[in-house]
């Protein structure tokens, strides 16, 4: 198993979280970093079950177990995001019924020892799908936006593009299964280091937006 290059992001990441919004004037913006040291464990954690194993045993079931864990703090962060734009209520509960659904089902079957991967295809679909309502009525909204220092944007442009992507790999995974295999080319592991690279680019640079936009309603208060 190559080294998880992304986990350093994840960390470089966390790092501005800690600077940026681990304060009580960034209101609900710090549990971004209690998220994000949950993000690391795991990663952490299931590479070193990878490696340090004789047996090679593996960490699907780790990654199932904290699977509901991200999936539940993506659709409050976005419902948080996107209430004062649109009413995502509906949307967002309906997605947590049918994947908690989909979850224990496909968790059961398989002992809790696989991971579900049809709950994650499934949740990476709806929150591309909230993203992309959300890019929606901020563009049918008459309120002027600085879209350069809005931080909920940057937030979201993370998600969607990370969520699309896994989306489209969970899609063509046997068709990028049979290249590694035959040509030893790991195109998902690499394609996967880019969306993170996206991923926590527009986290950071939204938590920089934030810090930004805290001390400036500080200065001004």
């Amino acid at each position: 198993m190559p080294f998880p290059y992304f986990i350093l992001l994840e960390i470089i990441c966390f790092i501005i979280s800690i600077f940026s919004i681990a304060n009580k004037k960034s209101g609900w913006w710090k549990y971004f970093v209690w998220f994000l040291a949950f993000t690391i464990l795991v990663e952490v954690a299931g590479y070193g079950i990878v490696k340090l194993s004789f047996q090679k045993e593996s960490n699907h079931w780790l990654y199932n177990l904290s699977l509901p864990v991200e999936f539940l703090f993506i659709s409050w962060a976005l419902y948080k995001i996107c209430i004062p734009t649109f009413n995502c209520k509906p949307v967002i509960i309906s997605g947590l019924a049918i994947f908690v659904i989909i979850y224990i089902i496909e968790s059961i079957s398989s002992g809790f020892l696989e991971y579900s991967f049809r709950a994650n295809s499934f949740a990476s679909a709806w929150i591309t799908i909230i993203c992309c309502l959300y890019f929606y009525y901020l563009l049918k909204q008459d309120d002027y936006i600085v879209i350069s220092a809005h931080a909920p944007f940057w937030i979201i442009t993370g998600c969607f593009f990370f969520y699309f992507g896994t989306t489209s790999c969970n899609f063509f995974y046997d068709y990028l299964k049979v290249i590694n295999t035959n040509q030893n080319i790991p195109v998902r592991y690499i394609i996967f280091n880019v969306l993170n690279f996206i991923l926590y680019s527009c986290w950071s640079y939204a938590f920089i937006c934030k810090y930004r936009q805290t001390i400036s309603s500080s200065s001004s208060s």
